[in-house]
């Protein structure tokens, strides 16, 4: 809520000028009313000057409405593209811990759904509004036509609003469920996406797959919303039953107050013209619904407050050193919460130093913390205990994205983008294209620019272009996560005898996870990460005889 306050308070001169024209459209229209009252009730002579006053009063109406409904409707896709550009930033400056919480099927529904649910409520706001005054004005004006038949009416219709509220109520519980299924649903298409080719492979996987993680969440929506639907049809069918039952009421109410009878018609002229902007209203309903559940989902979320600017992190210290201890972790600890059935996991209390211009591999089976120890490394995770030093200065919750600037990296499954970014974001050109041709895949892919023509590969394809990605931002530590394993052997080799040596050279510190122990004689130091703790690799690797030719 706080950021569409924040949204609509950036374009709050729009607000009161499209709403004072949507009044005096209203206002227009109850004075047409009004009249067309008064010439049936033989109190206006059906004169020129009478019928011209209509005919303004009916530009009037369309100019003034349309006036609010266009700056309104401009205004709510204004809303809806600054929240989703505020949102998406809002999630990049989220932890990543928070994020892994939320998990990216909440994640796509906040901004493929929920955004979109909040703008089209917003875009109903104009019509809301102009049904409102119509409604409110045409009250008062009942008010004075007959001070008796409107408390009649406002009992009646009080009542009918008191019974409709427990529908709305119902139906909004049912709105709610059904954002909950979206999730779910999300969760279903990801895993048609990405496990194509598993689901591909097995057809008792692919009809199981699709009766319990798609169709039952499908179903699951139809039948709520079904439900909810129920609801609105009610209060519609209710709302028209309450008007017209009013109306014919007013007449017997009429007889008993022994009313003038052009009083008693024009009050059921009122209503009558008042039915429609009354079922608008109902109609609107789950629309309004819709929105704040989605709005108040998007809240939910817990992301970071939004901050337009990407401010660069100050530096800590004038450069890091290029000899002795350049990183290190000191009582280091990171527990994984438990997650359902499956147990927690507890990495350290870690010691680790690593120096300037050094190439360290970490070995480990799987689950053993690798991946764990460098995220904590790139200062994406937050220890739970201990000391991170950085340079010799202790990386503090103000100096988290210092750190972070420090750090290049490609992860086990890398995202590519498809421009590479240097440093401060200019991009040496000629450093890319030299390092694209070592990586042997400039016939596949073009650079152009900061552009990449290309980014549809396989995976070992798709680790060498994160390792452009990574080696333009010229940054002095580069940490890789098992960035060998998909290539063929004899690129394998090349990575470790001369790629690895020419970024060593280049004065980057390499932190590298490795289950390659044949080339483990060319780094400086191996360590092992197993069940959480760090040990020395206690294995001397043995250098092959074709490798030592």
């Amino acid at each position: 809520m706080s950021l569409l306050l924040s949204l609509l308070h950036r374009f709050r001169w729009r607000m009161p000028l499209a709403l004072g024209l949507g009044a005096a459209g209203a206002l227009a229209g109850l004075w047409v009313i009004a009249l067309v009252n008064r010439l049936i009730a033989g109190s206006a002579e059906p004169d020129a000057l009478t019928f011209a006053l209509i005919a303004v009063l009916l530009a009037a109406v369309f100019g003034f409405g349309f006036g609010a409904q266009a700056i309104l409707t401009a205004l709510g896709h204004r809303v809806v593209c600054e929240m989703r550009t505020a949102t998406v930033k809002r999630l990049l400056d989220t932890d990543v811990e928070r994020l892994e919480t939320i998990g990216a099927p909440a994640l796509y529904a906040t901004l493929t759904k929920d955004i979109a649910t909040v703008g089209q409520a917003f875009n109903r706001l104009p019509f809301v509004f102009c049904n409102g005054v119509l409604v409110l004005g045409g009250f008062l004006y009942l008010a004075w036509l007959s001070w008796q038949l409107f408390l009649l009416s406002a009992a009646v219709i009080g009542l009918g609003v008191g019974v409709a509220y427990g529908w709305v109520s119902a139906m909004r519980r049912l709105m709610v469920e059904v954002r909950e299924t979206d999730d779910r649903l999300l969760a279903g298409y990801r895993g048609a996406i990405e496990g194509r080719n598993e689901l591909a492979l097995n057809t008792v996987r692919k009809r199981v797959f699709h009766r319990h993680d798609v169709a039952a969440a499908a179903e699951h929506a139809r039948d709520t919303e079904i439900r909810a639907d129920r609801y609105w049809v009610l209060s519609l069918s209710w709302t028209a039953l309450v008007i017209l039952g009013l109306i014919a009421g007013i007449f017997a109410a009429g007889e008993a107050l022994d009313l003038p009878r052009p009083h008693t018609a024009g009050f059921v002229l009122v209503l009558m013209f008042l039915r429609m902007p009354l079922n608008d209203l109902v109609g609107t309903l789950p629309i309004l619904l819709s929105g704040k559940v989605a709005l108040a989902k998007v809240e939910a979320l817990r992301l970071e407050a939004h901050r337009p600017a990407f401010d660069r992190p100050e530096p800590a210290c004038a450069a890091l050193p290029v000899k002795g201890p350049l990183l290190s972790l000191s009582g280091v600890v990171y527990d994984h919460p438990a997650q359902g059935d499956e147990p927690g996991f507890h990495l350290g209390p870690v010691e680790l130093t690593v120096e300037a211009g050094e190439t360290l591999f970490i070995v480990g089976g799987n689950g053993g913390g690798k991946s764990t120890l460098l995220t904590l490394l790139a200062g994406l995770r937050r220890p739970a205990a201990g000391t991170i030093r950085l340079g010799g200065l202790e990386v503090t919750e103000e100096r988290r994205g210092w750190h972070r600037e420090q750090i290049s990296a490609v992860f086990s499954t890398p995202h590519l983008f498809d421009r590479l970014v240097g440093p401060d974001g200019r991009l040496d050109e000629e450093l890319a294209q030299a390092f694209l041709r070592r990586l042997r895949m400039d016939r596949k892919v073009a650079l152009a620019g900061d552009r990449l023509s290309d980014i549809r590969l396989s995976q070992g394809q798709r680790k060498r272009i994160a390792l452009l990605a990574a080696v333009v931002e010229e940054r002095p530590i580069l940490l890789l996560d098992e960035w060998a394993a998909d290539q063929d052997p004899l690129f394998r080799r090349f990575f470790y005898e001369e790629l690895l040596p020419e970024l060593k050279r280049g004065g980057r510190t390499i932190i590298a996870v490795s289950h390659d122990d044949r080339f483990f004689h060319l780094a400086d130091r191996v360590l092992r990460c197993d069940a959480g703790v760090l040990s020395p690799w206690s294995e001397v690797p043995v250098q092959p005889a074709h490798a030592a030719q």
